[in-house]
């Protein structure tokens, strides 16, 4: 595959410069890993939730203005953080809070041409719902672990796009005019891939060993479906197959449409989710 592709960009084939890359990701937000926590133990509550959020005045008007939004039709203004957890239900409140704890850490770039990071996040979102509907069906895997490793498993470009978004953009025009998955490019031009990145992330942010390796792996296709990463790898296989890629659109294709109930019940929960997580990702077009 690296024959393919012209080697433009050498400034990252050594380690210490992959490290480097990583480096220049602003570190996941505090609150964010303190929401993951809450969301992932069994024993928390919407009021523990509460304590969390209320500790950090950006997400908690982020929440606020979700649960005042034209979606949540009331009879007066929610002004309790507490109250507004409790009035989105425990499991839209923790979607909510973890996505928008991750996405509002790192602000659209209008500069760049071809990535898009409203796309990517668009992307991720629709993983994470997909991975936690299909680790809801096992009793072995934690359905919170799973949504999160979801929205977290292309942070590793996220990183490379910080590092270099030109160099990013570059890559994707490759996959779009050689019509190959990005992954494959990166690993042509670079020498390595975003996985490879995401899991010197998680590493670095010493995320739960099984979203480790669900960032690390999610595109291995041997993974059994019964571990966090393979339902990581699977709903990533399924979002990218109903066209709904990992940071860009290719211009011309047809736009994705709901040939299944179950992809239309996901695109429906993506839609939601966007629309409320706000600011920067409202507005973004997705399947009805």
């Amino acid at each position: 595959m690296t024959s393919e592709f012209l080697p433009a960009n050498n400034r990252w084939r050594s380690r210490e410069q992959i490290i480097k890359a990583v480096e220049t990701l602003p570190p996941l937000p505090a609150v964010a890993m303190r929401v993951m926590q809450v969301a992932q133990d069994p024993n928390s509550s919407a009021a523990d939730l509460a304590v969390v959020v209320s500790s950090d005045p950006g997400l908690s008007a982020r929440v606020l203005r979700v649960a005042n939004s034209a979606a949540y039709r009331r009879q007066r203004d929610i002004t309790s953080v507490q109250e507004a957890l409790v009035m989105l239900g425990f499991l839209q409140a923790r979607n909510i809070a973890i996505s928008s704890a991750i996405t509002g850490a790192y602000a659209p770039d209008a500069l760049n041409v071809l990535f898009r990071i409203k796309e990517f996040w668009r992307h991720s979102m629709a993983v994470a719902f997909r991975a936690s509907d299909l680790a809801g069906h096992s009793r072995r895997l934690d359905v919170p672990s799973a949504f999160t490793a979801g929205i977290l498993h292309n942070m590793g470009r996220l990183a490379m796009f910080y590092a270099d978004p030109a160099g990013v953009d570059q890559a994707v025009a490759e996959a779009i005019v050689q019509d190959v998955p990005l992954e494959a490019v990166e690993r042509g031009l670079l020498g390595y891939d975003h996985a490879e990145i995401g899991g010197l992330l998680a590493e670095k942010w010493k995320l739960p060993l099984a979203i480790q390796e669900a960032i690390q792996q999610h595109h291995h296709d041997d993974h059994s479906a019964i571990t966090i990463a393979g339902v990581v790898a699977a709903a990533d296989r399924f979002a990218t197959a109903h066209g709904i890629l990992p940071g860009y659109i290719i211009p011309g294709a047809p736009t994705a449409e709901p040939d299944s109930e179950e992809f239309r019940r996901l695109m429906k929960q993506v839609d939601s989710l966007m629309q409320l997580v706000g600011g920067e990702l409202v507005g973004v077009r997705v399947a009805s």
